[in-house]
C-alpha cells in the first residue's frame, strides 16, 4: 500500500492530527511534500501532531527526502510539531538526520496533545 496521509482537526480545531500510513518509498515523497504544503496553507497557526504508527518504510529509498521534508516543515511551523507512535527504526533514522533537535517524540497522541498546554 502506498503512503496515505489523512488529516483531522481535534478539540477546538487548533490541533491538527496528520496520520501517515502505508509504505514510505522514493515515489511517495513528492506527494507527501504536497500534503505538507496543503497543511501549511490551511492550518498555518495550528498545533500539529504527526502520527507515524501505521507508517512503514521499504529499504532506505526516500527516507532522507522524507525526513528533510519534515525538517523543512518543522522549521516553518508556528509551534513545534509533535511526533507520536514512532517506531524505533524511524526514531533512529530521524534522529540521525536531526542535527538541530527539530523533532519532538511522544509515545501517544493523548500525551502529545497535553504537551501543548505545558
Amino acid at each position: 500500500m502506498a503512503m496515505k496521509t489523512s488529516i483531522r482537526k481535534e478539540g477546538a480545531g487548533d490541533v491538527v492530527i496528520v496520520t501517515l500510513e502505508g509504505h514510505l518509498d522514493f515515489e511517495t515523497t513528492d506527494t507527501f511534500r504536497e500534503s505538507l504544503m496543503r497543511i501549511e496553507r490551511t492550518s498555518a497557526k495550528s498545533r500539529i501532531i504527526f502520527d507515524l504508527g501505521a507508517l512503514q518504510f521499504v529499504g532506505s529509498s526516500g527516507i532522507s527526502a522524507f525526513v528533510q521534508a519534515l525538517r523543512d516543515f518543522n522549521s516553518r511551523a508556528a509551534t513545534k510539531p509533535r511526533y507520536t507512535n514512532v517506531k524505533s527504526e524511524f526514531k533512529k533514522i530521524i534522529s540521525a538526520f536531526d542535527d538541530k533537535g527539530s523533532f519532538e517524540f511522544w509515545d501517544n497522541t493523548e500525551r502529545a496533545l497535553k504537551s501543548f498546554d505545558n
